[in-house]
């Protein structure tokens, strides 16, 4: 048996380990769908850490960023910075709507959104178009799992059979044990994560150019252009970081699994603390887009697909125990990310718009189709990245462009604007998108220098503003109900958030 088997075969070992504790921790909480999907928000603030920081350090920050640096340099800090604005944003928005779902026994983003502006429709809406969108971030998943089962198989699988043992992995690994399980199994991934990055981040500089210091010494004298902006990139430069900062960064709460992760929490305490603490994950990015311009200069003549550049480091690199160890929390920087993104995809389907739609529909009923979708969904992802496989920052990106749109609705609208509507909230997501694909089809993206992302954000706010104002607002009583549960310890005519005392419009 080759090395590469001998490794898959310990990490898929180690997958089926940790999915049956993940099983056993999770049984009790995963009866019913609040249980499966928020864990009865009643999880405490270190199982929300590593919750949270599973869903934001994927497969994307452990693959996709090293490669994104490899062939487009210094561009990937953007996602540095991203996440430090995200963070900002967290501490004060996250808070607000654990409080309102809460109050009004919310468990996904469209439950939050058909509440706030009272519209059922709105409500199927939004969770059908997350749920599509969503589709590529399973899709990122699945192409960092294939990557992984094909360098470490030394290729003896095509890139499609790899995704599709990555699908069939990830599928089975989600569908049991619900957000508890998935919890328990995000601290053995974080922490093998941390020592996978940690390894290879001293290792490469030591081995390959005999220290720190040689290494940084050699990227200035042989790499210039991917030190700059836009340097390799051709069309990333500042204007392209700025604005691409400020889109992913209101968009990073958008996901609707960010919601669901909220939801699980205890308290608004414990998110605030995650929002303070968990920047400390953002040395792992930057030492993981380090090492993917070292690899630049390590791989100087092989022609190498930027989603294989740390694995094929790994490979090349370290002894076969060490190999495993490396290759279980690549498996994992997977795997275990995906379950809330596919646990909220097939709950906004099944709760938000079947649910919605059939009035007879029970719990337990929308719980069974919950579950009953995640093979479906899954295997979309895997068709679309069997279909047109991407560099996985390519494809996170553009779904950042797409489900950042539902920032006026959420945000502006749902937390503080109260003359936004139902009307303004539809048309400005319509437009958003529509420009969003408009852009993006015609490969105007960035427009003259601008993230396509932001422009069409900057269309959606204005047909979210000026629609709002020309259709008739919920009324003033109903929101003086909701936003109380958002501010409750705000005077009247005020909201206060995160200790801040704002006006509210009084239109």
């Amino acid at each position: 048996m080759s090395e590469g088997a001998i490794v898959l075969l310990i990490a898929l070992g180690a997958v089926v380990l940790i999915t049956i504790g993940g099983i056993l921790v999770g049984k009790d909480q995963s009866r019913d769908l609040e249980g499966w999907l928020v864990n009865s928000r009643l999880m405490g603030p270190i199982l929300v850490w590593f919750l949270l920081g599973t869903e934001i350090y994927t497969a994307f920050t452990f693959q996709g960023l090293a490669g994104y640096a490899f062939t487009k340099g210094s561009s990937a800090f953007y996602n540095v910075a991203l996440n430090d604005v995200a963070y900002a944003l967290g501490f004060f928005i996250l808070p607000a709507i654990w409080l309102i779902g809460k109050k009004f026994g919310h468990v996904t983003q469209s439950d939050f959104l058909a509440g706030r502006y009272q519209s059922r429709n709105l409500g199927i809406f939004v969770a059908l178009a997350s749920a599509l969108i969503m589709i590529g971030y399973i899709d990122l998943n699945i192409e960092g799992l294939g990557a992984v089962i094909q360098v470490i198989g030394h290729n003896a699988f095509n890139q499609t059979v790899s995704d599709l043992i990555g699908f069939l992995v990830l599928a089975l690994a989600v569908l049991v044990g619900g957000i508890r399980g998935n919890a328990w199994q995000s601290m053995i991934k974080d922490i093998l994560m941390f020592v996978a990055v940690v390894a290879i981040f001293i290792v490469i500089p030591v081995h390959y150019f005999g220290s720190f210091g040689h290494m940084y010494t050699a990227m200035i004298q042989k790499l210039p252009k991917y030190l700059v902006l836009p340097g390799v990139s051709k069309n990333q430069g500042p204007l392209w970081l700025i604005t691409t900062v400020a889109v992913t960064g209101m968009g990073q709460w958008m996901w609707p699994q960010w919601f669901g992760v909220a939801y699980t929490a205890k308290s608004p305490r414990t998110l605030k603390l995650q929002a303070v603490f968990m920047p400390l994950y953002q040395l792992v990015k930057v030492m993981m887009i380090t090492v993917g311009l070292a690899a630049v200069l390590i791989f100087t003549t092989a022609k190498v697909n930027g989603n294989d550049v740390i694995m094929l480091l790994a490979l090349k690199t370290f002894p076969t125990w060490f190999l495993a160890v490396f290759t279980i929390a690549a498996v994992f920087s997977a795997i275990v990310p995906a379950g809330p993104i596919i646990m909220t995809s097939a709950g906004l389907i099944a709760k938000n718009v079947y649910g919605a739609l059939s009035s007879n529909a029970s719990e337990p009923a929308i719980y069974r189709l919950t579950k009953g979708l995640v093979f479906p969904l899954t295997l979309l992802a895997f068709i679309l990245a069997a279909a047109a496989p991407a560099l996985i920052v390519v494809v996170l990106l553009v779904a950042y462009d797409f489900i950042s749109q539902l920032f006026p609705a959420v945000v502006i609208g749902g937390l503080f604007w109260r003359r936004a509507t139902k009307q303004g909230a539809t048309a400005g997501l319509i437009v958003g998108w529509v420009v969003s694909a408009g852009l993006l089809l015609t490969k105007h993206d960035p427009l003259f220098g601008i993230n396509a992302g932001l422009v069409a954000l900057a269309a959606n706010l204005v047909v979210f503003v000026v629609v709002s104002l020309l259709t008739p607002a919920v009324s003033e009583n109903y929101l003086n109900d909701f936003l109380k549960a958002a501010f409750p310890q705000a005077r009247r005519g005020t909201t206060r958030l995160g200790g801040q005392t704002a006006p509210v419009s009084k239109s």
